[in-house]
């Protein structure tokens, strides 16, 4: 066994009881979301673009970016400013065009040195500043910073890999992850998150690194069979724990080369992140399923329920203009699904969500 095989199995080979249970819940929701994925080929293509355009604009968010998704919406449209003038639009049309790729092309993209370089080079391919360095590693030291309102660094969280140092400690990386993955000597999501923190701590590109793991962790989970990453967006949830996420790197990245080298608290964080991920991706699917039993009236009756959680009969009349022999006949149906119970009898019976 290499000491780099030694120090990365070291750090997942052995994971807590609680990552244990973390990981079968995550295992069944991916079973459950592949076996009940029905949706019409119109619906599945608006919803992979709705999460392109969640995760382009979250992700660079978090580096600083400040355009919002319905920015975001206007640079896939092609309105934004001409040529991408201004950098945010740069950055976010590299994402956008980057993470479709991903999606439609993620069986024939191997972890491989080549196919991270390829994907920093399409991320950055917008991007003015960063002509000179797309798709190659970094030939200067950087550091990792909490970025301040101006993007610049205004507080170090820890120095990372040197530049002369780079190949080798990518290639070591690279390597282990695509053998640790071929030969299953892992639970994937444990060898994915290693490979995040890792590539986060050597830093190897002088800008984009951040976005550039986000992409790859798309590509990793969806190459492990996680499906559900192309309908609930990774990086929506990230940006929501910015300052976890943060500190779940700094923690991890700072043990190593220490005699205590660990990723427990990334590993904590990253896998919270998916388990939710997974969660909302059923939901989304029990709302289509629902959908598919109902009339469009019976599933306008549906949806208002849902978005108040109780209402009566006269209330949801109201509320969707649907008459009162349909809404009747709605709430039946709702509650042979189960997806409803009644509160009460005669003019004060009310329907709550279940």
């Amino acid at each position: 066994m290499t000491e780099i095989t030694q120090k990365f199995d070291h750090r997942i080979k052995s994971p807590e009881p609680h990552i244990v249970a973390l990981l079968a819940a995550i295992d069944e929701a991916k079973g459950q979301f592949k076996a009940g994925l029905r949706m019409m080929p119109q619906a599945n293509t608006n919803l992979k673009k709705s999460v392109l355009i969640t995760s382009a604009g979250a992700s660079t968010r978090i580096e600083g970016a400040k355009l919002n998704d319905e920015d975001v919406a206007k640079v896939m449209r092609g309105l934004a400013i001409s040529k991408f003038a201004d950098r945010d639009s740069q950055e976010v049309q590299g994402y956008l065009e980057t993470l479709q790729n991903v999606f439609d092309n993620f069986e024939t993209l191997p972890i491989r040195e080549g196919v991270i370089t390829s994907l920093h080079k399409e991320l950055l391919k917008y991007s003015t500043k960063d002509e000179l360095q797309r798709g190659r590693y970094k030939k200067k030291e950087n550091t990792v910073g909490m970025l301040g309102p101006d993007r610049k660094v205004a507080r170090i969280m820890f120095e990372t890999t040197k530049a002369y140092l780079t190949p080798k400690e990518m290639q070591e990386l690279v390597d282990w992850t695509a053998e640790a993955l071929q030969e299953n000597r892992f639970h994937p999501l444990l060898i994915i998150a290693n490979f995040i923190v890792e590539l986060l701590k050597i830093h190897p590109f002088e800008d984009g690194n951040g976005r550039l793991s986000r992409v790859l962790t798309n590509l990793l989970l969806l190459r492990a069979g996680y499906s559900f990453v192309q309908y609930v967006s990774h990086e929506q949830l990230v940006e929501k724990r910015k300052d976890e996420y943060y500190i779940a790197l700094r923690k991890s990245q700072e043990t190593f080369k220490t005699d205590h080298d660990t990723i427990a608290p990334w590993l904590n964080f990253f896998l919270a992140v998916i388990k939710e991920q997974a969660t909302n991706a059923l939901t989304y699917l029990e709302e289509e399923k629902v959908e598919d039993t109902l009339s469009p009236k019976q599933y306008e009756v549906w949806k208002y329920v849902a978005s108040v959680g109780e209402a009566s009969p006269g209330d949801i009349v109201k509320a969707t203009s649907v008459g009162m022999p349909t809404v009747k006949q709605a709430l039946d149906r709702l509650l042979e699904l189960g997806k409803i119970k009644r509160i009460g009898r005669g003019p004060g019976t009310r329907y709550v969500k279940i």
